[in-house]
């Protein structure tokens, strides 16, 4: 039937498309090729809006999210974005996934597999491919790429362009291909795939994405999709399968080919592959791995072949020094193969500061130690050793060669192990041997009952623990040697005369009880540090130890058979010196400008020398268990301030007096240690001068009776077994501490609190409290709560053991947080304790504006062993802490009138409904909820009762919301009086 409104449409249409810019026929001579053209380029605008959607690509949906966050599609400038990482890692993938995604939104776009096709073809081919693709002509030639690329590149300049680089090894090779990336058109992008991530220096702008490892759950997914095609292990393979995917380490590359050669197998010849690649790594895989290797050059290599075989997750510093050392270049070196992503580095949290420590990939490492593996079938000839089996068969044949240059081995991997004096004599190019063993105090199996009679003096590094001779080889030149490690050795000596000792940075002979002399080391003009605690045998050390000029660590700790350490020579830069344990040391004189830390714990000194008092730079003290000690020495000299930890514990001499005197004389203090002080019977008052004190420790000082005022810093305070003393108060303001603090703090990074101290209730001031392990609260705000103070009783008799107090806390029965508060007392409790501890609590969830909340508390001790209880645990408490109330206040009278008025209406308000309250409404008291009649819940309380309750009650939601109320009235009438007083004439009311 005719519809004159759709031939309109029709025409409409028509003449919109003949007005279009489009193919012109005259150009062709034969109509089928116009035909063709036109097919073929519908075709390629339809392969466009329907992109080819990559198969078995696993977890890289939040890759997706975040580089597409990155690239900006839409904005109008040019954005270079690197995806870097390992070789295998899922670069590719993750750019040929981006590319058939968002290619069709661009003008012009191109993928170029910048390494493959450039080895195949050469730069030139990939060149002229790069230019026609982009300009959408076939046979583009570039004959000349320097004169007529400029030409082709202004062509694009006018288009929006996606450009896709994979696989860049260098940074010519991004230069060969786009002259000047900043003149591509408006909004163009550019994706740049490497491995080396040095090269994306050259752009002003460039936004790197580094591609990790998968998930193992993704991994498991992408095995189990190559290998049974499914995402779910075939039954029976499930631990050969979490087998294969934990030695592939989240390397897609390696699930994928592992996965292609185990399908169909039976599971003997899974267990069989994954024997074999113990020993021997996959080729494909290998080879892939390897062209990052190969691009480096000869020190790059020694230094990676050395990590992976020798010095992974050793510290950073630590393997710098020591390949500088190896003339390997080692600080450049580092950064390229963190570039290059063959190590990367990991932080290990440390007590004393955080340290980077050089980490790699399993298979990288495999990879590097296949390299060594291919120099040679006999072991003796390769380069590097760390089988021990294979060390083993090279020291006690003899097969070592010139070719070896580090050996480190566990010497409990073998048996014991005889060799001869011989066995290191062909080593000549040994720079590294580590035999250690991590169990100290075990002897070392490896002997030479004839002696050994050479070593290496290209040595750099020399660890052997439980060396079992009485000196190093007479032979031995120690002059390249930058460590010397030889704990738990049956040294006397390690060598007669002086050695040039000018690369040595460190000895360690600790636990090396037959050492009877330390040698000349004059001539080790940088040695830094020196360990030598529990060498029980040595007497005294060579005075030239103290005249060395970069010395800063000194560890005589445990050495008991010295008796005097003295020296006229005043140090320029020991900074710490240890000698706890040095139980014969009676005559003490050391000096340095630079001394920061210092122990005399357990010593038989009577004194300390005035001169010890010179430097200023002094902070930490330790004079623990010094019996004999009569004058501590310590006056009212400025220079002393700087002093901030002081350890006095089992320093019986030490009273009230004394101490008042040594605190004069220091004005940083924030640790202070006093246990098992007996004389100690009182705190002097000047105590509270102290502003920054912290810590006050004082267990076991059993005739303690007071504690004077301390100063409002006290947040950790312990007094265990200090059973005269009055707690009551101390707890009180401890309390007040905590919260005052947290008020100021808790906006930053919160606070932390702690205290130990004799008593046998939870404090009033607790909210909730119970005589059990466990309490469930009533539901309280969830607005602006930001933490808890927990107590709990331990009981008379309670055996307290490096004991640590863990809280659970459940909601609804589910569990939301938890926490961990350790104690060090070391002892059993002559009485009942409280402990009171603080807890940050920063669930600020949607939902519900109140929260029910339970608390479970939970001992841990360690002893012979580790376990878990509630025994000992009476009873515990829970007050939750809210920021503050107080909300910014204008200083205009009117307005702190009117905010007055309401507030002393609404609290007198509330004051008049609680006088009307019956117990029940005010709430259950829980610590007693077990213990009282029900009865007595039903009478009424009279005014003065609940103005008690408000002060002591243990659930009463409604007191506590009350005396927050006041205290806002308190405090607006305050700024209020404090307004006045700046301006008489305000008309404040």
């Amino acid at each position: 039937m005719y519809n004159n409104d759709k031939l309109q449409k029709w025409k409409a249409a028509l003449t919109e498309a003949a007005n279009l810019v489009g193919w012109d026929s005259q150009k062709y001579r034969i109509e089928s090729d116009f035909i063709k053209d036109i097919v073929k380029d519908v075709l390629r605008q339809l392969n466009l809006r329907y992109p080819y959607e990559i198969k078995g690509v696993v977890g890289i949906e939040k890759n997706y999210e975040q580089i597409e966050s990155m690239l900006k599609i839409g904005s109008n400038d040019v954005r270079v974005l690197g995806i870097w990482g390992m070789g295998g890692i899922g670069k590719t993938t993750l750019a040929k996934a981006l590319y058939s995604k968002l290619c069709s939104q661009f003008e012009g776009r191109c993928f170029v597999n910048v390494m493959d096709e450039s080895k195949k073809y050469g730069l030139n081919v990939v060149h002229n491919n790069f230019y026609s693709t982009l300009l959408e002509e076939e046979n583009l030639h570039h004959d000349a790429p320097y004169i007529e690329a400029p030409f082709s590149m202004r062509r694009i300049a006018r288009k929006k362009v996606f450009i896709v680089l994979d696989g860049v090894e260098t940074s010519e090779q991004i230069e060969d291909l786009i002259l000047k990336i900043d003149e591509l058109g408006v909004g163009s992008r550019v994706i740049i795939t490497t491995r080396n991530k040095h090269i994306f220096s050259q752009f002003s702008k460039c936004e790197i994405y580094e591609v990790k490892e998968l998930k193992k759950h993704d991994s498991l997914q992408l095995f189990n999709l190559t290998v049974f095609g499914d995402e779910h292990p075939k039954i029976g393979y499930e631990d050969l399968s979490e087998s294969v995917v934990s030695y592939c380490k989240g390397n897609p590359l390696a699930l994928k080919v592992l996965g292609a050669n185990l399908r169909s197998r039976g599971k003997e010849s899974w267990e069989n592959e994954l024997k074999k690649l113990q020993k021997i790594p996959n080729g494909r895989i290998y080879n892939v791995l390897k062209l990052s290797y190969d691009d480096l050059d000869c020190s790059q290599k020694a230094i990676f072949l050395d990590i992976a075989c020798l010095l992974r997750e050793e510290h950073k510093d630590f393997i710098i020094d020591l390949l500088e050392a190896c003339d390997f270049f080692a600080i450049s070196g580092i950064e390229v193969l963190l570039d290059k992503a063959l190590i990367q580095l990991k932080l290990i949290w440390h007590v004393i500061s955080d340290i980077d420590t050089i980490e790699m990939h399993d298979l990288l490492q495999e990879m590097g130690r296949e390299i060594v593996n291919q120099e040679s079938q006999d072991p003796g000839k390769r380069s590097r050793l760390w089988k021990a089996e294979e060390i083993s068969d090279v020291l006690k044949k003899n097969k070592g060669t010139e070719a070896v240059e580090g050996i480190t081995f566990h010497s409990t991997e073998v048996g014991d192990l005889y060799l001869n004096a011989d066995s290191f004599r062909r080593m000549t190019n040994l720079r590294y041997l580590k035999i250690y063993n991590i169990y100290d105090g075990r002897i070392c199996n490896v002997y030479f009952p004839d002696g050994l009679e050479w070593l290496s003096d290209k040595l750099r590094y020399l660890r052997w623990d439980g060396y079992c001779l009485e000196s190093l080889p007479s032979t031995f030149c120690a002059e390249m040697l930058t460590e010397l490690h030889m704990s738990h050795s049956k040294l006397k000596k390690l060598w007669d005369g002086v050695q040039n000792l000018l690369n040595l940075t460190i000895i360690w002979l600790e636990s090396s009880k037959d050492l009877i002399e330390i040698p000349d080391l004059s001539k080790a003009t940088n040695l830094e540090r020196v360990y030598l605690s529990e060498c029980e045998s040595l007497c005294q050390l060579h005075p030239s130890i103290f005249s060395l000029p970069r010395l800063t660590h000194l560890g005589l700790g445990g050495c008991i058979k010295i008796e005097s350490l003295k020296t006229n020579i005043h140090s320029k830069s020991l900074s710490k010196l240890l000698l706890d344990g040095c139980s014969s040391l009676m005559e003490f004189s050391v000096t340095s400008e630079e001394m920061t830390y210092l122990t005399l714990r357990g010593t038989a000194i009577h004194e300390l020398p005035s001169s010890i008092w010179r430097n200023t730079k002094l902070t930490f003290l330790d004079l623990t268990e010094c019996c004999k000690l009569n004058t501590v020495g310590l006056s009212n000299d400025p220079q002393l301030w700087s002093i901030t930890v002081l350890n006095l514990c089992g320093c019986s001499q030490i009273n009230a007096l004394n101490l008042l005197f040594i605190l004069d004389g220091i004005q940083s203090l924030k640790q202070l240690k006093l246990n098992e002080c007996f004389n100690l019977e009182v705190l002097p008052d000047n105590i509270q001068n102290h502003s920054r004190l912290e810590w006050l420790d004082l267990d076991d000082c059993r005739i303690l009776v007071s504690l004077s005022e301390l100063p409002p810093s006290v947040l950790y305070l312990k007094a265990a077994n200090c059973t005269y003393l009055d707690t009551d108060s101390t707890q009180q303001s401890l309390l007040e501490n905590m919260l005052q603090t947290f008020s100021e703090y808790h906006s930053d990074e919160g606070v932390d609190a702690f205290s130990f101290l004799p008593g046998t209730r939870v404090p009033f001031k607790f909210d909730f409290q119970t005589l059990e392990a466990s309490i469930t609260i009533p539901p309280i705000p969830k607005s602006d709560l930001c933490g808890f103070i927990f107590c709990i009783i331990l009981s008379e008799g309670f055996n307290v053991y490096h004991h640590a107090l863990h809280c659970f806390i459940f909601e609804h029965g589910k569990e939301v947080d938890r926490c961990r508060i350790s104690h060090s007392y070391l002892g059993t409790l002559i009485s009942d304790h409280v402990w009171i501890c603080w807890h940050d609590y920063n669930r600020q969830e949607s939902g519900s504006s109140d929260c029910n909340l339970s608390f479970q508390f939970i001992l841990e001790a360690h002893k012979e062993q580790s376990w878990w209880s509630t025994e000992g645990i009476k009873g515990c408490g829970v007050l939750p802490v809210y920021a503050s109330l107080e909300r910014e206040l204008e200083l205009d009278g009117s307005s702190i009138s009117e905010e007055i008025v309401e507030l002393i209406s609404n609290a007198q308000a509330m004051k008049n409904d609680i006088d009307e309250l019956q117990p029940r409404a005010i709430g259950s008291e829980v610590r007693s909820s077990n213990n009282e009649n029900e009865d007595d819940h039903e009478q009424p309380y009279s005014h003065s009762e609940v103005e008690d309750l408000n002060e002591k009650s243990c659930g009463c939601s409604i007191g506590l919301f009350l005396r927050h109320l006041l205290k806002r009235v308190e405090r607006i009438i305050q700024i209020r009086n404090d307004l006045r007083s700046l301006s008489p004439s305000s008309q404040v009311k």
